[in-house]
């Protein structure tokens, strides 16, 4: 055995780090590419970002603008603040005050106490009582059901501070909770030898109150939504798409400072520029690969939804990544990426683009297909048009959708289906009156 060296010649396909870098591009959000071109601003000091562009563009109309200002998110109070404004006006002593704010620093966003009392008198190294009493006097802040350690005392301490207190109803919440939100209620009704006309009007009460009270008060601002395509039509009646220039600063290179450099006539100082202007170029070249690839995209997707464009969601197509990849004669991949984190600015709202993308469902009288988003939309209609008296069964519903609509789909289809857009069953959608 001896050791021998020899030459191989073979052919590698390999990742480049520009080609790296036009792949990450693609599938950038709108922000995390303005933070990623502001990152490239840091290593490249020759690479100038100008926020301010100049173009020429069509003034928007007021409903344009409209549906700008709705993408905005509003910086809302946060509960924690909301509740601590409250604490002066209760004149709390110095000990009383530090346990309910260690209280409401506890409480999750929604405004509920999820830690055990006892857990928490323990850290603060206070008795149960103490602590006791100071959830009551958190309980008693706005807004009402704030502090509460379940879904049922956090509805009964809303229904203890209505102006008209509803006996029934706070029965209800206390002692039978579950079997009412179950929906027993004959056996219930017995219980309480009631009928099940009030116990409707329960519900109905019940309904009014908030489950969340925290859910007002957040501790994040909304973030923006920017489209990165924007869908008009035209004057001809076509539909046309547009690209968000505004989505990432215009990029530039600073001759200025290029020629301060390239003065110093030292050859690794060339060499630095050219290397600096090479990446440059790539950049501005990947921007522009990643614009064509999501107009060309929009294109396609035009051209397949057009009804949805006219009419809404509910209009919408079966179409899949695979198909739009084999128009486009790209792989499937790029299209996932292309379409990942971005939006699109259409006449029915600020969408995110996969919206676009819906599996089929047979459809036997036409023998097309019908998308699984359009399907969705006709099951909430017939729900939202059935008797509350006497609701759709998911059968009645898989039924109704053969007949009517010519879709053919199963029952546990439907129950899928309802289920993704959180309806109840029957049972329990079921609304009694009278006696």
């Amino acid at each position: 055995m001896r050791a021998e060296l020899w030459q191989e010649q073979r052919l590698q396909l390999s990742l480049t780090k520009e080609l790296v870098q036009a792949i990450e591009l693609l599938q950038y959000s709108a922000a995390d590419l303005e933070a990623f071109l502001y990152e490239q601003s840091l290593e490249n000091p020759f690479l100038e970002i100008r926020r301010t562009r100049v173009r020429q563009r069509p003034s928007r109309t007021e409903r344009d603008q409209k549906q700008w200002l709705e993408n905005i998110g509003a910086r809302a109070e946060t509960l924690d603040g909301h509740l601590l404004s409250q604490l002066p006006a209760l004149k709390l002593g110095d000990r009383e005050e530090r346990i309910v704010r260690y209280l409401i620093a506890s409480l999750d966003e929604d405004g509920y106490l999820r830690v055990p009392l006892a857990e928490l008198a323990a850290r603060f190294s206070a008795s149960e009582q103490e602590m006791e009493r100071g959830l009551r006097l958190v309980q008693s802040l706005d807004p009402p059901g704030v502090g509460a350690r379940d879904l049922a005392e956090c509805l009964l301490l809303q229904l203890e501070r209505l102006s008209e207190r509803d006996e029934l109803a706070e029965t209800i919440v206390r002692h039978h909770f579950v079997s009412f939100a179950e929906k027993s209620w004959k056996t219930l009704a017995k219980q309480l030898g009631v009928s099940l006309g009030e116990l409707q009007r329960v519900f109905e009460l019940i309904r009014t109150l908030e489950p969340r009270p925290g859910i007002h008060y957040s501790s994040e601002t909304p973030p923006l939504v920017v489209p990165d395509v924007i869908v008009t039509r035209g004057a001809d009646g076509d539909w046309m798409a547009a690209y968000n220039d505004d989505i990432h600063p215009e990029l530039g290179w600073n001759r200025e400072y290029e020629r301060r450099i390239a003065a110093s006539s030292d050859r690794h100082a060339e060499q630095f520029i050219k290397e600096k202007y090479r990446q440059f170029t790539w950049l501005a070249k990947s921007l522009e690969q990643r614009k064509q690839t999501l107009l060309h995209l929009m294109a396609v997707i035009i051209d397949r939804q057009r009804p949805c464009l006219e009419f809404g969601l509910s209009a919408l197509k079966p179409m899949t990544m695979r198909e739009v990849a084999e128009e486009l004669g790209v792989h499937e991949s790029t299209v996932s990426r292309a379409v990942r984190h971005k939006y699109v600015q259409t006449p029915f709202g600020t969408i995110e683009l996969r919206r676009f993308f819906s599996g089929a469902a047979t459809v036997h009288a036409t023998d097309e297909a019908a998308s699984s988003t359009r399907v969705k939309a006709i099951i909430q209609e017939l729900i939202a048009a059935e008797d509350p008296r006497a609701p759709l069964s998911d059968q009645q519903l898989a039924d109704l959708l053969h007949g009517r609509y010519g879709i053919a789909i199963s029952r546990r289809t439907v129950a899928k289906y309802r289920e993704q857009l959180r309806i109840p069953p029957s049972a329990k959608r079921k609304q009694y009156t009278g006696a």
